[in-house]
């Protein structure tokens, strides 16, 4: 999936104050101010990890210096108790495109184990009698007694009993193109799938996918620093490729027996989200097919048998993929989100006849987050009030009234334990707030504050509104930045901020805090505007149906609709409009400065998905098709045969190691400008991936963008 959240503010927790001093008092905002170990927006707790009963959690702090490691700590809700676990230190994360969680509760929440630098640690819950298990661990969890930790090491799954400390391997076979139990790129980035092996509930039996890599493209991603120079070779299937060939399997934990309950391959389908029912008799998988237009919820007998199809879903487009089925504690019934009424909601599906009831009203649905079975409710991060709130809520299981748990305008980012328990951590922000963090209780009452963003107040910073961008697809949203200082006698040079591509639930622009890149670019003299796009609304399922085999087609209409707003307001230049994104954003940059080239000066185009040939074949294909059978669609969509149309201003970004989009999109970009006369800027962050990282990195960057808007849109 192309990430919006590599956007003009990189460091997402930067954040400022509103209220301005006196112009002339005000100090001026520096990009070492804002990308530091320790900002002067402040540095908030960040990984908080909920034990299962709700009764502690894990939070992580940075190091007392750049270059110390982050620290682990857990804080005890009965006690008040708060101590230092741990200084992580960084550990590899399997063939996976994204880190997942490699701290996790035993179930009665008594003991903690966590992989630190690949060794696997055991702890109690307090972090005291902490001791090293295991050598070269990925990805642990506990068996559902807590007398077993399973793991992933060199792809092939393990379990050690942890009083005697003896570990047994479970698969075989394990290879750069044997995965089991270790979730592929593709799969990671593209599919959800953070773990790809479960624990059946007695103990005795572990499902797991099993990948076969080989008949994937690898494609090379080097690493040019001096005395490193190595390659990796990545599995990437490009659209219309071969895919990897996924089975469901299941090994007795016991005797080491092994069997295949569904074979993916055969009809090269996706295996996606997969849950064990409470009776341990089967499995409940996700099945998607190639063109991704149907969906089915399948029962897979363990001890065999013809799959039972409990949920099928079909649209003439695509479906969304969901998440696993929940089971919730009655064992007949599981928790499921579909968008099959033109929402995404929360139903209660029959789990042997598949009826469904929704136990979500009109709102779209972002997440389900926590089930509280004594209680009888479900707790979900939703879009509510409006499209532009992220709100958590709680929610009966038996239908009734829903109630509102962060009822302040804003975006909440929340953790909870998994069966509830008492409190919840809420991250909160909003276009005037800048970002807080606090426990607050489930029940009502006080919240305890854990961060406030410090007092900026000596900035003098600008103000951020929420506007409405008129289009031909109706009303887009849009978040306007403008200085402390702002005339409105003054004509501002303006730099519009997209992303503009299909996104999950939840993504879409919302009341967050701009971050104070996007000030600093304020007092510097220049208004920001942040542009939704047409199928970038996520409160309607049928707008990201609007992508289907037009993705530049659809997607240009933001920017331009932000420039035909921006240029009828008598504040604005509108012979001086910047455009910048990243990842689709960058995209979509490059696209609308060769489709449409008269209507920005300058623009910024970061990681740009140049041709959709050169991207995954998941993604691409669930909007284009395969070039094979729609090749005038990828045609219509690429940024290569339109390069000779340039006349802006352009700079290209990217990661010279970029496991995503792969730099070959950049070259192919190039190429074509190169062929056709037209000047551009390329800069390449050495051994980056989707987006640099690290303080000198992300500095640079800032300072590059700066530099380039000063010079281009002066």
């Amino acid at each position: 999936m192309l990430d919006r959240s590599v956007r003009l503010a990189l460091p997402a927790l930067a954040a400022a104050a509103a209220t301005a001093l006196p112009v002339q008092a005000a100090e001026q905002l520096t990009v070492d101010d804002i990308v530091a170990h320790v900002p002067v927006s402040g540095a908030p707790p960040s990984g908080f990890n909920w034990a299962p009963d709700g009764s502690r959690y894990l939070y992580t702090l940075p190091g007392a210096s750049e270059r110390a490691r982050p620290v682990v700590r857990v804080f005890d809700v009965r006690t008040g108790r708060d101590r230092v676990l741990f200084a992580a230190r960084a550990s590899a994360r399997g063939s996976r495109s994204r880190a997942i969680d490699q701290i996790v509760w035993s179930p009665d929440g008594s003991k903690i184990a966590y992989v630190d630098g690949g060794s696997l640690h055991v702890a109690a819950a307090d972090g005291t009698h902490g001791r090293a298990v295991a050598a070269n661990a990925d990805d642990p969890q506990w068996s559902p007694d807590g007398k077993q930790i399973a793991f992933v090491r060199d792809h092939d799954l393990f379990a050690i009993a942890v009083a005697t400390e003896r570990a047994r391997r479970l698969t075989v076979g394990g290879s750069a193109t044997r995965l089991n139990g270790d979730p592929d790129w593709l799969y990671s980035e593209e599919m959800g799938v953070a773990h790809a092996y479960r624990w059946a509930p007695g103990g005795d039996a572990i499902a797991f996918l099993s990948f076969d890599e080989s008949p994937v493209t690898a494609f090379p991603i080097q690493d040019y620093l001096p005395l490193v120079n190595t390659v990796e070779q990545q599995r990437y299937p490009l659209a219309g490729q071969k895919n990897p060939r996924v089975a469901l399997r299941v090994v007795d934990v016991r005797s080491g027996e092994m069997s295949t309950l569904y074979d993916g391959g055969l009809r090269d389908e996706y295996l996606v989200g997969f849950a064990w029912d409470p009776s341990g008799r089967a499995v409940f998988d996700e099945i998607v097919d190639r063109a991704q237009r149907t969906l089915r919820v399948v029962r897979l007998a363990r001890d065999g048998g013809a799959p039972v199809t409990i949920v099928h879903e079909s649209d003439p487009q695509f479906v969304e993929v969901a998440p696993a089925p929940r089971f919730v504690g009655d064992g007949r019934t599981f928790l499921w989100l579909s968008d099959r009424a033109g929402v995404r909601a929360l139903y209660r599906v029959d789990a042997r006849t598949g009826a469904a009831r929704r136990l979500t009203a009109t709102y779209a649905v972002a997440s389900l987050d926590a089930v509280d079975d004594r209680a009888g409710v479900a707790y979900v991060t939703a879009l509510y009030p409006t499209r532009r709130d992220r709100s958590l809520l709680r929610i009966p299981l038996d239908g009734g009234g829903m109630t509102n748990l962060t009822p302040e305008p804003g975006a909440h980012r929340v953790a909870l334990a998994e069966r509830g328990g008492t409190a919840f951590i809420d991250a909160f922000s909003s276009y005037v707030q800048p970002p807080s963090v606090a426990r607050r209780s489930l029940r009502g009452g006080a919240s305890v504050a854990l961060f406030h963003t410090p007092s900026l107040e000596r900035f003098g910073l600008g103000r951020t509104r929420e506007v409405t961008i008129p289009s031909r697809w109706g009303d887009l949203d849009a978040a306007l930045t403008i200085p402390a200082d702002f005339d409105p006698a003054k004509r501002y040079p303006v730099i519009v901020t997209t992303y503009g591509g299909p996104l999950g639930v939840g993504d879409h622009i919302g009341r967050r805090y701009p971050g104070l890149f996007t000030y600093l670019l304020a007092q510097r003299g220049f208004l920001v505007l942040d542009v939704g796009g047409p199928g970038e609304r996520d409160d309607r399922a049928s707008y990201a149906r609007l992508f289907s085999r037009r993705m530049g087609a659809l997607a240009i209409d933001g920017p331009l609709a932000a420039a035909a707003w921006l240029k009828q307001q008598p504040y604005v230049d509108g012979d001086r409009l910047g455009l910048f994104g990243w990842s689709y954003g960058g995209y979509l940059t490059a696209y609308t400065l060769t489709h449409a080239p008269s209507v920005f000066l300058s623009g910024i185009a970061g990681a740009p998905p140049a041709d959709w040939r050169y991207y995954d074949s998941a993604y691409t294909e669930r909007y284009m098709g395969t070039p094979q059978h729609d090749a005038a669609a990828y045609a219509r969509a690429s940024v290569i045969p339109a390069a000779s149309r340039l006349r802006s201003r352009l700079l290209i970004m990217q990661g010279s190691a970029d496991d995503n989009v792969h730099v070959m999109n950049s070259i192919a970009l190039l190429q074509a400008f190169i062929r056709r006369g037209k000047q551009v800027d390329y800069f390449l962050f050495p051994d980056a991936r989707h987006g640099p990282t690290g303080i000198p990195a992300r500095r640079y960057l800032d300072a590059k963008m700066l530099d380039w808007w000063e010079r281009t849109l002066r």
